[in-house]
């Protein structure tokens, strides 16, 4: 299969200018909307069609940051136990509650990906491509849901704040130190999974905007040696620190020598290689609201602006989308959907009140699409892409729209609801 192209630059991240052959259409508002949900609905289009673009890429950006927090699911409230209550007490609740397992079947959709909210579609949207840049596997923490929510709690508090911030705290949920072996660092037998994930995947990558390599096996250990300490227990929604587990010696990371811990460690990485970071979470962004392969050059603007702000995505996410890049002809239709936009999308658009009674059917073509929701094909996330479209994929895609679609009972008065019945 042919690689991804990248769009033209088309005025980078310059505020987008109707003009008569890119005018402000229904077309671009769809986009828009697509790119910041799952659908457009009609009555969506029309307002933000009577609005100048600017402004309504504006109106969906405040909608997704000013969203109310989605609540906790009950089944994923862990048990605060007193200090007198026996492990045995404190299974027992868990267990009774629902806490210690709990598949998707049963709602994390629902949960995690709640793009009916008014508001929440970008917010989401975002938090899943974080998923995707940050990931952990469901599976590789005993499926308890309580971790699991934890975890994607701190991702949706970062769609919009500062990556410096997210990575120092999704490091420290337990859904991220059991799977890349956190929870077993410790002074004097250090593990260096976390240390070389948060780098290579997560941070720098292996190597700058520029192609030199940003670390090396040495900067692995000793960043690894930095972050112990941190281990889990299930009394608790993050980690928990022990100071006989941390190494509190010297040690030399990027060149820099100090008996580092935890907090420093990740300082060090957003300091000692902030191009590198700005370059690699640009990269996600893009893939994520305009095509599968950046563009160089507006992808270099959106690093500067992640340096100038700090990293805080919410910036540089108002400028792409208000921007002549995002509105060329060559950013319409560029970026090839994952089957959970596809299937997500196709009920938002067809209309169904309560899509929760289809949520595992949504999540088993999914997988036979290719992507199962907090189980990723590796540390690395979800290749995507036009890896989505191979011949057996595209297919099961048609199948999957076309089998939801059969199913929906409110074919004439959704027929009828168009603008030219």
């Amino acid at each position: 299969m042919p690689p991804s192209v990248a769009p033209p630059y088309a005025g980078g991240l310059a505020p987008f200018t109707p003009t008569a052959d890119a005018p402000w259409d229904a077309r671009r508002v769809r986009h828009l909307l697509r790119r910041t949900g799952v659908h457009a609905p009609l009555a969506e289009v029309a307002r933000l069609l009577a609005l100048a673009p600017a402004q309504a890429a504006a109106s969906i950006v405040d909608a997704a940051v000013n969203a109310a927090p989605v609540p906790v699911p009950s089944y994923a409230t862990l048990f605060r136990p007193p200090a007198t209550a026996t492990q045995a007490e404190i299974d027992a609740y868990n267990t009774a509650n629902g806490v210690a397992f709990r598949s998707e079947q049963d709602g994390v959709f629902d949960e995690a990906l709640a793009v009916r909210a008014p508001g929440t579609g970008l917010r989401e949207r975002l938090a899943l491509a974080l998923h995707g840049a940050v990931p952990t596997n469901y599976n590789g923490y005993s499926q308890r849901a309580h971790r699991l929510v934890r975890y994607w709690a701190v991702l949706r508090a970062g769609a919009f704040g500062s990556y410096r911030t997210l990575i120092r705290d999704v490091g420290l949920t337990p859904a991220m130190l059991v799977y890349l072996n956190g929870n077993l660092n410790r002074s004097g037998s250090p593990n260096e999974n976390y240390a070389r994930e948060l780098l290579e995947l997560f941070t720098t990558g292996t190597e700058g905007p520029g192609g030199v390599p940003t670390y090396t096996q040495t900067d692995v250990a000793q960043l690894a040696r930095c972050l112990t300490g941190w281990t889990v227990v299930d009394a608790s929604n993050d980690g928990v620190f022990v100071p006989s587990r941390f190494d509190a010696g010297a040690k030399t990371v990027f060149g820099r020598t100090g008996a580092f811990d935890y907090d420093q460690a990740v300082a060090l990485i957003f300091t000692e290689r902030s191009a590198a970071v700005a370059h690699r979470l640009a990269g996600v962004l893009y893939r994520a609201l305009v095509a599968g392969e950046p563009n160089a050059q507006v992808r270099a603007e959106m690093a500067a602006l992640l340096l100038a702000n700090d990293f805080r995505t919410e910036p540089v996410v108002r400028a792409l989308l208000a921007s002549q890049h995002f509105f060329s002809a060559g950013a319409l239709g560029a970026r090839l959907r994952a089957p959970i936009d596809v299937m997500l999308g196709t009920l938002a658009t067809t209309g169904y009140s309560d899509p929760r009674p289809y949520y595992p059917t949504i999540r088993a073509r999914c997988v036979e699409g290719g992507f199962d929701l907090f189980r990723p094909v590796d540390v690395s996330g979800w290749p995507g892409g036009r890896l989505w479209l191979d011949t057996g994929r595209m297919p099961l895609r048609w199948l999957a729209t076309d089998a939801l679609w059969a199913r929906k009972r409110e074919a004439q008065a959704l027929a009828l609801s168009m603008p030219d019945p």
